[in-house]
């Protein structure tokens, strides 16, 4: 048992005293440093931390502001009895309001000479890139009255549920893989820094969602001026521009 705790003993110490000439040394987890930036992806605020000169590991949270856009969306309505006149357009607000996360490493080739660096990680969270609500009166009036009713946005259509609401979207993945460059230390070597980044996010397809019943796909050639589908169809990536301000705590 005294041997037992003897080893525990040496073990530790040479655990905890290399930890501490780690951080002399070689520069790993000896500084902690606060940034908060603005850009593309909102509002952000990181903490970061060194490891090895090269390299320094961030982590934090992205908020977009609730930005929104109204505008006009054809209405596809299926009412055998002709009870009533049908709108042709519905108004939808559309609102790209989200929060994410973030882990993302930067490399610094050159620490002595540059800060230039290159950023890699992901973001998480945050899948729906775009919310679109709106209501109808009209149509909840037809529904009520046995008619079908749907918004149709660009090769898709969106139900309109009872009571004439319409909620929905466009979703992507739930963990973005990430890359990117740019100029500032993430962890100040004096008090405060400025870094500017410029990157981008993997984010795959976007994929039409809905709150209400289910989405469907048109069948058929898509018009020449259908811009939204062809849109959604190759835009994979959303792009990072930031600048922050870091400022190191220790």
């Amino acid at each position: 048992m005294k041997l037992l705790r003897f080893v525990c003993v040496v073990a530790c110490s040479f655990v905890m005293s290399s930890n501490i000439w780690a951080q002399k040394e070689l520069g790993v987890f000896n500084s902690l440093s606060l940034g908060v930036g603005v850009g593309l992806t909102g509002v952000d605020v990181e903490a970061a931390t060194p490891i090895t000169p090269y390299l320094a590991l961030r982590g934090g949270v992205s908020v977009m502001p609730n930005f929104h856009l109204t505008t006009g969306v054809s209405v596809n309505v299926d009412d055998p009895s002709g009870l009533s006149s049908v709108p042709s357009e519905v108004d939808l607000t559309g609102s790209m309001k989200r929060t994410s996360g973030q882990v993302l490493l930067n490399v610094y080739p050159f620490p002595r000479s540059s800060s230039f660096f290159i950023a890699a990680g992901a973001y998480f969270g945050g899948s729906k890139l775009v919310r679109i609500e709106g209501h109808s009166k009209e149509l909840g009036d037809l529904i009520a009255q046995g008619a079908d009713a749907s918004l149709m946005i660009g090769d898709c259509t969106l139900p309109v549920d009872s009571e004439g609401n319409i909620s929905g979207g466009l979703k992507v993945s739930g963990t973005r893989p990430y890359l990117g460059l740019g100029f500032g230390r993430a962890v100040p070597t004096k008090r405060l820094s400025v870094m500017f980044e410029l990157g981008v996010q993997f984010h795959g397809t976007p994929e039409v969602y809905t709150d209400y019943g289910n989405v469907e796909i048109l069948d058929g050639e898509l018009d020449e001026d259908d811009t939204f589908s062809k849109i959604i169809d190759k835009v994979k990536v959303y792009p990072v521009l930031k600048l922050r301000l870091c400022g190191r705590i220790f």
